[in-house]
């Protein structure tokens, strides 16, 4: 391979692993969900899907199935 086309490369993949990097620092930075709002969403998540007969069900009704029970 060619000496420019090596330099080129690693350029190019050092300013890849510097926008990564920022990203990630970025992330890190961004404010988090706390516990507790994390807790109330999966408990209303699970109370919706329990809930979910008053709506119906999210499957179709098989009614020209050859096995329903």
């Amino acid at each position: 391979m060619n000496a420019v086309a090596v330099m080129y490369v690693n350029a190019h993949l050092e300013e890849l692993q510097a926008e990564a990097r920022q990203k990630r620092l970025a992330a890190s930075l961004a404010p988090k969900r706390s516990l507790r709002a994390r807790i109330a969403a999966a408990s209303a998540s699970l109370k919706r899907a329990l809930v979910a007969d008053e709506i119906g069900p999210d499957l179709p009704h098989l009614t020209h199935w050859p096995y329903r029970v």
